[in-house]
């Protein structure tokens, strides 16, 4: 596979590429993925000094030129600039985000009351607007907020917020795509259906995966029986739900286990009765998916989100997987870390 692959950093002003970031392509940025993190993507590297960056208000955009085609590789907020003076001139070390850290900034200047009977998703587009954040893909949701909500302390983050009200509705955590939109969607188990992409150490159809990689199984004290409240004073009763793994083919179930493993946790509020069953049902089916983990390596490309789904054939293991972190280097020849789990029932 011959590919012709370069590399450029874009610095943003008002959403507009008014000038260039230079790097020495034997120390490239780099880009790191998590989706356990509470801001998921970063971006980090050493630059030619640039007097023409307002590091206080200008985004950085990273883009890949693949055979002749850009495609971005995420927006990015500086948080960190540090400058540096050597034989070579000058350059400047930075540290930067994703525009959720907007949202990490933003933060409760006064008491803030939302109504009972308001759309969690509403809350959450116009808590993004009110950040800076125009551009969000906010899938809406019919389940509305029970009690009327003043949880939050005065200087309570806006991503924090967010966050625990996506959680109630059983919504992943909000996360930003390669353009700089923010997705607040369901949570929705993996399955060959959602395939993003395929990676194969044999078949050239697919993208070549490098022989090195890693698995590690992690099955011992698991629970197989999830038992999720809700109290609070706002209703009549605590809320109760639980989920059993009781799947004879699973390895963690109750059945080929021969005994019920309890976890129990807690909620403060929740949508509904039906949404904290779903609730517990996806810590149920999370606890099954989450016990192989992978590294794998391949070449470097775009079009990675969060939580992709990927189909990975290795001679040491093969499945379907669902993406959880990745990194990348933005220089030639360099090669993209991924990490996954299982998303089949073991």
């Amino acid at each position: 596979m011959i590919r012709n692959v370069s590399y450029r950093v874009d610095v943003l002003r008002r959403g507009v590429a008014h000038t260039q970031l230079l790097f020495d392509t034997a120390e490239p940025p780099n880009i790191i993925a998590s989706k356990s993190a509470e801001i998921q993507t970063s971006f980090s590297g050493t630059f030619r000094a640039n007097s023409a960056v307002d590091w206080l208000s200008d985004e950085l955009q990273p883009v890949m030129i693949l055979d002749g085609v850009e495609h971005p590789l995420g927006i990015y907020i500086p948080t960190t600039v540090q400058q540096i003076y050597g034989e070579s001139g000058a350059s400047v070390a930075v540290e930067a985000y994703d525009r959720s850290y907007r949202l990490q900034e933003a933060a409760l200047e006064s008491r803030r009351t939302f109504a009972a009977g308001t759309r969690y998703t509403d809350v959450v587009g116009q808590m993004l607007t009110e950040a800076g954040i125009a551009l969000q893909l906010v899938e809406p949701s019919m389940l509305t907020l029970a009690t009327d909500r003043e949880d939050w302390d005065l200087g309570t983050p806006y991503l924090r917020i967010i966050n625990q009200l996506l959680g109630e509705i059983n919504y992943d955590p909000i996360w930003l795509d390669s353009r700089g939109f923010a997705h607040a969607e369901p949570y929705r188990a993996p399955d060959a259906a959602r395939i993003a992409h395929s990676y194969s150490a044999s078949d050239l159809l697919q993208e070549p995966l490098a022989e090195e990689a890693t698995a590690a199984l992690d099955v011992f004290g698991r629970a197989n029986v999830f038992v999720v409240r809700c109290s609070n004073p706002d209703l009549a009763a605590p809320l109760v739900a639980t989920a059993v793994n009781d799947n004879p083919l699973s390895s963690l179930s109750t059945v080929r286990r021969g005994r019920r493993i309890v976890a129990v946790s807690q909620v403060d509020q929740i949508a509904s009765q039906a949404a904290l069953q779903a609730y517990a049902d996806r810590l149920c089916n999370e606890s099954m998916l989450a016990t192989q983990q992978i590294q794998l390596s391949t070449l470097n490309e775009p079009g990675h989100g969060l939580g992709d789904v990927i189909a990975v054939d290795h001679p040491g293991f093969s499945g379907i997987y669902e993406e959880t972190g990745w990194s990348m280097s933005l220089g030639v020849g360099q090669l993209m870390t991924h990490e996954a789990r299982k998303v089949v029932i073991i």
